[in-house]
């Protein structure tokens, strides 16, 4: 299931955020994309009783094959599987220690957008939105 949870987690993340078109690109990179991502992954690994870290990783899988074929190479779509990786195993050890997923979705929320400020600040916006 944990298959299932992360591509559709990956599917709506993509439509949710492309709802958000208009807005600006480091808004949408540091703070929206995080928190629609790190919701959607827990929240549809919780639903479907997937294992959250592999719900994660999944949805990793998918920005790396997202990422190469957008032609950005694989070195950052290695760093996303990681990244996502590591983002559900503290989702998964917070929600079991907190007995709720809040708190979890909330700190891996917050790491996911200082990472995401990091990349902007070192990298700039991806040039391909056109912003």
């Amino acid at each position: 299931m944990c298959i299932v949870a992360g591509l559709a987690a990956a599917i709506l993340a993509r439509a949710v955020l492309g709802l958000a078109g208009r807005a600006p690109v480091r808004a949408v990179i540091v703070l929206a994309g995080p928190l629609v991502e790190e919701t959607a992954k827990t929240g549809l690994a919780l639903a479907a009783g997937a294992d959250i870290m592999l719900t994660h990783a999944v949805f990793g899988g998918v920005e790396l094959a997202l990422e190469y074929r957008g032609g950005r190479g694989l070195a950052p779509g290695l760093a996303a599987v990681a990244l996502h990786s590591l983002l559900g195993f503290i989702t998964a050890r917070v929600t079991l220690a907190a007995g709720a997923p809040l708190p979890a979705v909330a700190l891996a929320a917050a790491m996911h957008s200082l990472w995401n400020y990091a990349a902007v600040r070192l990298l700039g916006p991806d040039k391909r939105a056109g912003r």
